[in-house]
């Protein structure tokens, strides 16, 4: 978590410094930057970076937590989005092409940064920075779907709340362990697990009804 000294300043400061903090993280594999090309990266002295960051890894934690605190916030104000469609974009962007999110390229292509990470700097990521953030916005759309009467009556908010956000987490986990890097084929296996979780969460009717959507918007 930056320190209080980087929030301190000026928003469109903050901003700048983000959006070049990103564009290095794009360009580069994590490993393979240094502090150096941080700093360069922000014209920032050493001595200014460790007032506002503890080290790189701190840096590359709060863009995401930015990012993904973003979409978030997009899906939080539109009703009409269904757990599917949150789950489908996951961490890492579209769902075939389709506008989903508000995120512009430079921060899709951040998410995408999660495939070649570290395997220890996921795990930071995800600890520190994702679990809890995507539980409360799943538990409030189950509660939407249960009002309207989609929702399956034995369903438990707080275990299927923690299963979508965890699966997030192995998606990644599964794409990197077998090299997937097809957007096309990892959409397609998210597409899977969504069904799979649909079919146990959604009435029978809603769930038909869903597959419809999909095709429909597929055509």
């Amino acid at each position: 978590m930056p320190k209080n000294t980087f929030f301190r300043l000026d928003e469109l400061k903050r901003e700048e410094l983000a959006n070049r903090a990103m564009q290095l993280f794009v360009d580069h594999l994590y490993e393979d930057i240094s502090m150096k090309m941080v700093l360069d990266s922000l014209s920032m002295h050493p001595g200014t970076f460790y007032r506002y960051f503890e080290d790189k890894d701190d840096l590359y934690c709060h863009l995401i937590r930015k990012v993904m605190q973003k979409r978030a916030a997009f899906f939080n104000t539109r009703n009409e989005d269904s757990l599917s469609r949150f789950f489908l974009t996951g961490l890492l962007g579209n769902v075939n092409g389709a506008l989903t999110e508000p995120l512009n390229e430079l921060e899709i292509k951040l998410t995408e940064t999660f495939l070649h990470i570290p395997e220890s700097i996921l795990l930071k990521v995800y600890l520190e920075v994702l679990k809890g953030q995507s539980f409360p916005l799943i538990k409030d759309v189950l509660r939407r779907m249960r009002i309207e009467g989609d929702l399956r009556p034995d369903i438990d908010d707080d275990l299927i709340s923690f299963m979508f956000e965890s699966m997030q987490f192995n998606l990644i986990m599964f794409f990197r362990e077998f090299d997937i890097k097809d957007a096309k084929l990892q959409q397609k296996i998210s597409r899977y697990f969504t069904d799979f979780m649909g079919h146990g969460l959604l009435e029978d009717h809603k769930y038909a009804e869903m597959v419809r959507d999909f095709k429909k918007a597929k055509e």
